[in-house]
Formats: structure tokens, sequence, C-alpha cells
């Protein structure tokens, strides 16, 4: 009996024993498990980012393209204007919005000179800053 139970205590021992060692590696594997995925996730979250920071620079060089091509657009059409041509007016655009400034010879001329900018297509808004001499 005493025998029996000697066997049967060193096989639970050696079980015991040989089971510890996976339980252990089990346990580091889940923890490298882990951490390998949050390290996918840190990377799908970094090309998310990357992505999205490349969609606002080529939109805002888009947006930016937009404004140059509309202030270019504003200005021939100053300098094609009979009335307007003969001043020198400083043109700004964003985003739809012009901006006019700069010294004409009457109220009238900045008025006129306000609805040949409102009259190019893409303009949303006029910001008139034109001066004229006050007598």
């Amino acid at each position: 009996m005493k025998s029996k139970s000697i066997k049967i205590l060193a096989m639970a021992t050696a079980v015991t024993f040989s089971v510890l060692p996976l339980t252990r590696a089990f346990a580091q594997d889940s923890v490298a498990g882990q951490q390998m995925h949050e390290s996918g996730e840190s990377m799908d979250n970094a090309g998310s980012n990357t992505s999205t920071a490349v969609k606002h620079a080529y939109h805002a060089s888009v947006d930016q393209m937009s404004d140059a091509t509309l202030t270019t657009k504003v200005k021939a059409a100053l300098v094609n204007d009979h009335r307007a041509h003969a001043f020198s007016i400083h043109v700004e655009s964003d985003h739809g919005m012009v901006t006019i400034d700069g010294a004409v010879a009457s109220s009238a001329n900045a008025r006129h000179i306000q609805k040949v900018v409102a009259s190019v297509h893409g303009v949303r808004g006029v910001d008139n800053k034109l001066t004229w001499p006050r007598s």
C-alpha cells in the first residue's frame, strides 16, 4: 500500500512539475501576444493618422490652389475692366471670400470695383477695404 501511495505521489509530483513550466510558458505567450496585438493596433493607428495627415495636406493644397486661382481670376477681371484697371488694387482670397484693398478716386469707383469682383465665378463674398479721398 505504501509503495502504491509513493508511486501515485511520485506521478502527481512529476505531472505537476511538468505542467508548471507549460503554464508559465503560456502566460508568457499571453503577455507577448497582448504586446504583439497592441503593437499591431499602434501600427494601424499610425497608418490611419498618416492617412489623415496626407488627406489634410492634400485638401490644404487644393484650397490654396483654389484661392490662388480665384485671386488670379479677380485680378484679370480688374485689369480688363475699363474703370478698375486705372487703380492699384490688392486682392486676397480665402475659401471664396475676396478682400480688396487700395486707393481709388471715389466711392462710386469702390462700388463699381466691388461689383466687378463679386461677378467673378467662385467669389462668395467681397470684403471691400478700398479707400478714397474725402472732400
